[in-house]
Order: structure tokens, then sequence, then C-alpha cells
């Protein structure tokens, strides 16, 4: 368990009666955790009343809710409370860009939106949850088809949460698009087949692989 030894509470709201509210250490405190978990913008932070600042603790509250719109939380943490409790947590959610990253049996593709419109930030969670799911897909493709792609891993979430371009989620890093896997020779022609060309490429047997490693390793609310 991570030490977050706070003497109050910290973030949005006022004190609570003998409980000291954003005092400086705490705040500071919890301004280094966060960084410490990939939320680094929270880097500004001195008072603890800075709109950013309760955004990052709404954003942490929503992932760790499994929410994925940032419609949750109330920016404030309490000790002994689930927020201060996750914040400990050795397993907390770190946030993370994952642009150009691989691993065995997934890649994020190349064709992902440039500057403040790429969504390539998600959760230690969904990557460990993609691990999970692309080794056993790996494994069970080995033996039952021939030629199967990686998972092409596309849009996760926005540098800082909240609103993704083209989306109506992938707000708190729990969402992950990914390219259907194609045949060779156009494995990675995702960008560039459309309408009855991607029809016919398309690998079947591997998306039916990949489909059922989802189900059995990602703990899926939705597969679309």
């Amino acid at each position: 368990m991570a030490i977050l030894s706070l003497s109050g509470s910290v973030g949005s709201g006022t004190p609570k009666t003998g409980i000291p509210h954003n005092d400086p250490a705490d705040v500071m405190a919890v301004r280094d955790r966060l960084i410490e978990l990939g939320f680094d913008w929270a880097d500004d932070v001195r008072t603890g009343k800075e709109k950013d600042f309760i955004r990052i603790i709404k954003l942490f509250q929503c992932i760790v809710q499994g929410r994925s719109k940032l419609d949750g939380g109330d920016g404030r943490i309490d000790v002994g409370g689930l927020t201060w409790k996750w914040l400990c947590a050795q397993n907390a959610p770190r946030w993370r860009n994952i642009d150009g990253e691989s691993g065995i049996g997934w890649k994020v593709t190349s064709d992902l939106p440039f500057g403040d419109k790429k969504n390539s930030f998600t959760t230690s969670w969904m990557i460990d949850r993609i691990n999970a799911a692309a080794l056993l897909y790996s494994a069970r493709a080995f033996i039952g088809t021939s030629d199967a792609p990686p998972f092409w891993i596309r849009d996760t979430s926005p540098a800082k949460g909240g609103k993704a371009m083209g989306h109506a989620s992938h707000q708190t890093g729990l969402d992950v698009d990914m390219r259907l896997p194609l045949l060779p020779p156009k494995t990675e022609s995702w960008d560039l087949l459309k309408g009855e060309a991607y029809n016919k490429f398309f690998h079947r047997e591997a998306a039916l692989l990949q489909v059922e490693a989802i189900k059995a390793s990602m703990d899926t609310k939705f597969i679309f």
C-alpha cells in the first residue's frame, strides 16, 4: 500500500468541523501522488482549489468507478474514503500514453490523429487487460488459424481525459477502439481499404478469436 498520509480533506467543498481542508502539505502530497500515477498536469497545483486539480480528482474517481465518461465524482478526497483508498493502493490506475507501443499479440496503429486530437492515452488497467487478452489470443491463434494479425489498437482517450473527438465515451481511459484483422497481403492496410475491399480481406477467423479472448480477459461491458 502506498503511503498517502493526510491531516484532512483535499479538493472541492469546505472543511468539516474540526478537520482541515486543503492544508498545503496535504495538497502537495495528493499532487505528488497524482503526478506519480501519470496525471502530470497536476504539477501547477498549489492551493487545492484549482479547476484543473478538481477535474483530475474527478477523472480519477470516474476511473475507479468504472465510468466511461467524465461525468461523476465530487472532486474531493476524504481520509478513509474510496478515492483516498485507491490513491493509496499499489494497483491504483496509472495514466499512460500508448502511442507507438506494442506487446505480445498487439500493436498500436499508425493512423491516430495528430496533436491535441490524438486519443492515445489510457489507464494501466486497460493496458493490463489488453496484454492479457492479446496473449490469450496469440496462444489460441497459433493453434487455430494461420497468418493471424495482432490486435490493432487504435483510439483510447485524450491526453487529459474528457471529451474525445469522434466518440460519445472514451473519456476516462477505459474504452478502446480496434481495427478489424485483415488477411494477407493486406494485414497492415487498414487505413487504405474501404467498402468491398475491406470486406474481401476481412479475417473472420482471427476476429472471432479476438472477440473470444476479449470476452475472457477484459471484463467488458460492451463489445461493438
